[in-house]
C-alpha cells in the first residue's frame, strides 16, 4: 500500500499523510475541513515561492489559468501542446483521474519531459509516487512523456550576491525509479476512487498514519487528559495498550513492561506526586559557577538563503535573550538581541555575545547542545570569532540533563522534558497567554516581519511578542534552577 495516500488529491495535501477519511471529506463534504494553520500555509507558501522561482528557468514557458475551472484549464493545455514550449501547470484528465505536473517540457521526436518541482532537499519517497501517478494519467490522456525529474533544491548551494536560481536547484532523474509503481499506483487509484465514492465517510480508524493529518483533533478527541500516548517515548506500547483498551496511564497494569523512566512516569500519575533524586540534582547544581549566563535562541531557515555565505535550511540566530546573574541572591541583568531581517544577524550577534558573555562562570541553556550548534555555524562563517567560541564552548551547561535524565519529573510534564513542559509543572508559569508561544510560531513570524509584505505597526506587534516570549525562556530557566535548588534536599 502507498505510504503517502495522497495520488487524486495533491493540490490539497501537498503534505503529510490523507487517510481514507480525510480523502472523502475532501472529495464529498470540504466544507468541514479545519482551516489550515500558521505552519502547514507557510510550508504551502515555501512551496509557492520554489515553484515561481523554478519557471524562471524557462522563460518561454507558458501557464495554465485555472481561475476559469476545471475544464477550460484542460482545454488550454491540450491546445498548448501543439506549441512545443514548456507549460507550467499542465493539466489533463484520464477516465476519472486528474493530475497537474509543475512543468511539461519538450523533449525529442513530440515526447515530453514531466518535471515535478520540490521544496525539498532531496527526493523523497512520496515524490516517486506524485510524479508515477502524473505520468499515468498524462499517457493515459496521449501525452509521451520520455524522461521525468524531481527539481529540489540544492543544499549544497551558498549564495553569494544575486540569488542564482539555477544553482539553487538540482534535478534528479527518476524516470527508472517511477517505473516499477506502474502497478501498485493503478490499484491505489481503484482504491481511492471506491474510497470517495461512498455514500458515507469511513469510519474513524486511527493509528500511526494520523500524525500529520487535519483531522487528527477530531479523531484523536476520545483520549483522556494522561493518556498511553503521552508516555515517554511511548513507540508502540501507546498502540499495545490502545489494543487492549487501556487508554489512561494510571490504568497501566503493574505487569506491562516499561522502561524505567516510563516506569517512574506511571508512578507519578498514579501517586500525582513528583520524582526527586535529590543526589543528583545536587551534583548538577554544583556544576553552576556564577557568574550565571541563561542564553536562549531563536532562529529560522528558508528554502532560499536570503544572505551571502548562507545555503538552503541552513539555520540562522535572529534573536536572543540572556539574563546574567553575577552572585547568588542578586538581579538579574538583561540583555536581548532582535534583527530586522535586513541585514544578515550572524556578525552582530557573535559580536554582541563575544562583549556579553565574559570569561568566566556557567553558560545556561536549555538543550545546550542547540545553541552550541547555532554559535559554532556563525562562526564558520565568520572565523574571525573562532577563537573565542573555542574557549566559550565548555562553559555550557545544560539545563534539560535533570529532565530528559528524570532527576526529576512531575505528573503535569506528560511525559515531555521540554521547557514548555517543565516550567509550568515546576513553577505555575508557563507560555499561555503569550501571542506567541513556541520556536516555531516564532521562526514564521520573524519571517513575516522581516520578509514579508507587513505595515510598521504590525512589524512592531511581532517585535514586541518575540522580545517578550524569548525573555520568557531565560526568565523561565532562572525559575526552574531556583526551583531544582528547592527540591535538591
Amino acid at each position: 500500500m502507498l505510504k503517502q495516500k495522497r495520488l487524486l488529491t495533491k493540490s490539497a495535501f501537498g503534505y503529510g499523510l490523507v487517510c481514507d477519511r480525510l480523502l472523502w471529506i475532501y472529495q464529498n463534504a470540504r466544507e468541514e475541513l479545519p482551516e489550515t494553520d500558521e505552519s502547514t500555509q507557510a510550508i504551502f507558501d515555501q512551496g509557492h515561492l520554489i515553484g515561481n522561482l523554478a519557471k524562471t528557468l524557462y522563460p518561454d514557458g507558458i501557464e495554465i489559468d485555472w481561475s476559469a475551472g476545471h475544464e477550460n484549464g484542460i482545454a488550454q493545455t491540450s491546445a498548448l501542446l501543439a506549441e512545443r514550449r514548456p507549460i507550467f501547470e499542465a493539466g489533463f484528465q484520464h477516465k476519472r483521474t486528474h493530475a497537474r505536473a509543475d512543468i511539461l517540457n519538450p523533449y525529442a521526436k513530440g515526447q515530453w519531459e514531466l518535471i515535478e518541482v520540490k521544496s525539498s532537499s532531496s527526493v523523497k519517497e512520496e515524490h516517486l509516487y506524485d510524479v508515477a501517478f502524473q505520468k499515468q494519467v498524462y499517457e493515459g490522456a496521449g501525452v509521451r512523456i520520455a524522461r521525468c525529474f524531481v527539481m529540489h533544491v540544492d543544499k549544497a548551494y551558498v549564495r553569494d550576491g544575486e540569488l542564482d536560481v539555477e544553482g539553487l536547484f538540482a534535478r534528479t532523474d527518476v524516470t527508472s525509479e517511477i517505473e516499477p509503481l506502474r502497478a501498485e499506483v493503478s490499484a491505489e487509484v481503484k482504491r481511492q476512487i471506491c474510497v470517495m465514492s461512498r455514500a458515507k465517510p469511513p469510519e474513524i480508524a486511527v493509528g500511526r498514519q494520523c500524525a500529520a493529518c487535519a483531522l487528527y483533533k477530531e479523531c484523536w478527541s476520545f483520549l483522556p487528559e494522561r493518556h498511553v500516548f503521552t508516555l515517554y517515548r511511548a513507540g508502540k506500547k501507546g498502540y499495545e495498550l490502545m489494543d487492549q483498551d487501556i487508554l489512561a496511564i494510571k490504568d497501566i497494569p503493574e505487569d506491562f513492561p516499561l522502561t524505567e523512566k516510563q516506569s517512574i512516569q506511571v508512578d507519578c500519575v498514579k501517586t500525582a506526586r513528583p520524582h526527586v533524586e535529590a543526589q543528583r540534582i545536587r551534583a548538577f547544581l554544583k556544576q553552576l559557577k556564577y557568574p550565571l549566563y541563561f542564553l536562549d535562541f531563536e532562529t529560522f531557515m528558508m528554502a532560499v538563503p536570503p544572505y551571502d555565505d548562507l545555503s538552503p535550511y541552513e539555520q540562522v540566530p535572529f534573536q536572543y535573550s540572556l539574563h546574567v546573574i553575577q552572585s547568588p541572591g542578586t538581579k538579574a541583568e538583561h540583555y536581548s538581541f532582535l534583527s530586522d531581517g535586513i541585514t544578515d544577524p550572524r556578525p552582530a550577534i557573535l559580536g554582541e555575545l563575544k562583549k556579553q558573555l565574559g570569561r568566566t562562570g556557567s553558560i545556561v541553556a536549555y538543550n545546550a547542545p542547540f545553541e552550541t550548534r547555532v554559535l559554532e555555524s556563525c562562526t564558520y562563517h565568520f572565523p574571525q570569532h573562532a577563537t573565542w567560541l573555542k574557549s566559550t564552548l565548555p562553559r555550557f551547561v545544560d539545563l534539560f540533563v535533570p529532565f530528559r535524565e528524570f532527576y526529576y519529573y512531575h505528573p503535569d510534564q506528560n511525559g515531555s522534558a521540554s521547557i514548555k513542559a517543565v516550567l509550568p509543572a515546576m513553577t505555575g508559569r508557563g507560555y499561555a497567554g503569550l501571542e506567541i508561544g513556541d520556536g516555531e510560531l516564532a521562526s514564521l513570524k520573524f519571517r513575516d516581519m522581516a520578509f514579508g509584505n507587513l505595515s510598521e505597526v504590525d512589524k512592531q506587534k511581532i517585535r514586541e511578542a518575540l522580545e517578550t516570549y524569548c525573555h520568557q525562556d531565560t526568565e523561565g530557566m532562572i525559575e526552574i534552577v531556583k526551583a531544582l535548588q528547592r527540591v535538591r534536599g
